[in-house]
């Protein structure tokens, strides 16, 4: 397999798509649609996190072909013989979750353009618990289905 996400994973400094979505090893990406919901009476923030799309790399980078960011893994947890990790972007409010396998070969990919840097992960039973770098903010992931994500504003 050797999709542009495998090349830039595994090129000498690791990048993926730099918007809200799952990229996996064969090329495929689905878009996610993340949306902060602000509730004046007690100041409140919910999250929603949803699918938006299935496209592949090969159309995203037709219309831009510069959407990459190189990350930096913080932290890792070992599951299924590989790893997952969890890190930054190029910029503060970036974040990456990362599967690999055991040869750090991409499984799939998730970036958050805007959870800050994911600094603890953790696996629960099917679930993947990240924590962001300002204990602010909880992502878990459904590791059987990974586009059933939830986020959580801890304070």
């Amino acid at each position: 397999m050797n999709s542009l996400i495998m090349q830039h994973w595994s090129a000498e400094q690791q990048e993926m798509p730099g918007m809200n979505c799952i990229a996996f090893a064969d090329g495929t990406v689905i878009i996610l649609n993340i949306r902060t919901y602000f509730d004046p009476n007690n100041n409140g923030r919910t999250l929603s996190v949803s699918p938006l799309c299935d496209t592949t790399i090969d159309s995203i980078v037709k219309y831009n072909s510069d959407c990459w960011t190189m990350v930096d893994a913080w932290t890792s947890v070992d599951y299924q013989g590989g790893k997952v990790v969890g890190g930054d972007g190029q910029m503060g409010n970036e974040g990456f979750i990362a599967c690999t396998d055991a040869e750090d070969n991409l499984v799939w990919g998730i970036f958050f353009e805007d959870t800050n840097p994911i600094k603890t992960l953790s696996v629960n039973g099917n679930t993947l618990i990240a924590i962001n770098e300002h204990e602010e903010l909880r992502v878990e992931i459904n590791l059987h289905n990974v586009v059933d994500i939830r986020m959580t504003y801890l304070g």
